[in-house]
């Protein structure tokens, strides 16, 4: 449900259990504690360069993409909930949770908050590349949170290579399977 979510939302590479650091970041509630995040996606975000006079040009061309993270902690129940999630890891932090679990007051300034409805939830994909998503309610919207670019990079390299080391027996095969279809035989060969 949160990898569809992040989807949804633009992010264009999206991954379970990601390590993101502390560096640099200040613990913004006391249930931030923890270092893992458990959906993690990158996207871009559109931003207006500082110190360019917008006069008479079209506001359009003067926008930049800047890649961000957004995370989704995902917490079952109360007790899952008191054990403390990631809040301050990405640009946009949300929490996953059944109706009515959490309060939004409950939650750390910027937090956003999903409900998940298990009676009405149904997924499909649409043409246009969207999860149709049935059953999840954004009860309160993220805010943007600046984090480094140190952790947007980090948390995007982490990404690429579990990816990566994923398909490299796959990228092997294809690679073989590819060369005995064009004829090619080895040197040593028959």
């Amino acid at each position: 449900m949160g990898a569809a979510f992040l989807l949804n939302q633009g992010c264009f590479l999206v991954d379970t259990e990601v390590p993101l650091s502390r560096f640099g970041q200040q613990r913004i509630h006391e249930l931030d504690e923890h270092h893992v995040i458990d959906v993690c996606g990158v996207g871009e975000r559109f931003v207006r360069p500082r110190g360019i006079p917008d006069e008479g040009l079209d506001p359009r061309r003067l926008e930049v993409r800047q890649n961000v993270l957004r995370g989704v902690e995902v917490k079952t129940s109360r007790g899952d909930f008191r054990n403390g999630f990631f809040c301050t890891g990405c640009n946009y932090n949300y929490l996953l949770t059944p109706m009515r679990l959490v309060s939004p007051g409950s939650l750390p300034p910027g937090v956003g908050l999903i409900e998940y409805n298990r009676f009405k939830f149904s997924a499909e994909l649409r043409e246009e590349g969207f999860f149709g998503l049935r059953g999840l309610r954004v009860v309160r919207k993220a805010s943007f949170r600046s984090v480094s670019r140190y952790q947007v990079d980090n948390a995007t390299s982490f990404m690429i290579r579990r990816r990566n080391e994923n398909r490299l027996e796959e990228i092997l095969r294809e690679l073989t399977e590819g060369h005995r279809e064009n004829g090619y035989k080895h040197p040593s060969g028959p």
